[in-house]
């Protein structure tokens, strides 16, 4: 018998939506310019988002004078967020981030405890050092997760459905070679993902228009690419991890 409530149309694409999906970024705003429009969409569709922020982004100030104030207005920023994607943020509070094992230990625990089904991160191969050590600690979490038993792990295996590398200003897909990505169309959450970025990041002004302008222009091509206004790129990680939830 024909199951029709399996059936989609020509142009129907099926989603698998996620349970819990998790990003991780370097600094504040990273989970923002680089996968805002996607956290708006799957969360639309009943995902828990759980946003893990590295470091306390201390490094983004155009002036001297203004470090002082960069912590407590990130920190600021991160209470905003928390209520602007309604989403969980967990911040790891780090200075700086080095490929270590404590730090390995602590990020492969907290995959373990909450078991994400699609994990979001930066490419290895990002020119920003923050965001390319944050990548290689996450992959070998995530390997240890699927895999072994390291760092506590008896009993409390995890393998997530689908990973995936996020383009950033710092990481631009063009220039990875053999680069294979899917596209999340955003078209209906571009506005409110910069809204957002607007009125959260301000501490950010001195960038805030160059960053925009990449995210904006990124975001066009991208869209182009899958007959929409707007996308967001990803380029899936299979090492360890199959890739059963595709992201659209």
């Amino acid at each position: 018998m024909e199951r029709k409530d399996f059936l989609v149309t020509e142009n129907e694409i099926p989603i698998v939506v996620p349970k819990r999906l998790m990003v991780f970024a370097g600094h504040p705003d990273d989970e923002i310019i680089s996968c805002g429009g996607t956290i708006l969409k799957y969360q639309a569709l009943g995902s828990e988002i759980i946003v893990v922020v590295a470091t306390s982004g201390l490094g983004g100030y155009a002036k001297t004078a203004h470090k002082e104030d960069i912590l407590e207005r990130r920190k600021q920023e991160l209470d905003l967020v928390r209520t602007a994607l309604k989403c969980r943020v967990i911040e790891l509070g780090h200075s700086d981030l080095e490929v270590k094992r404590e730090i390995i230990s602590e990020v492969t625990n907290l995959i373990r405890d909450i078991r994400p089904q699609v994990i979001l991160l930066p490419h290895f191969s990002d020119f920003h050092r923050v965001h390319r050590n944050l990548s290689l600690i996450t992959r070998e979490a995530i390997y240890h997760c699927s895999t072994g038993k390291a760092y506590g792990g008896h009993e409390r295996n995890w393998t997530p459905l689908g990973v995936y590398y996020y383009e950033s200003p710092s990481c631009k897909f063009q220039y990875i070679e053999g680069s294979v990505f899917t596209i999340v169309n955003i078209e209906k959450y571009w506005i409110e993902k910069r809204e957002i970025f607007n009125r959260v990041y301000k501490s950010q002004k001195e960038v805030l228009e160059r960053v925009l302008d990449w995210a904006e222009d990124t975001s066009i091509l991208r869209g182009n690419e899958i007959n929409s206004k707007y996308g967001e790129a990803y380029i899936p990680m299979t090492e360890y991890t199959p890739l059963k939830i595709l992201l659209v």
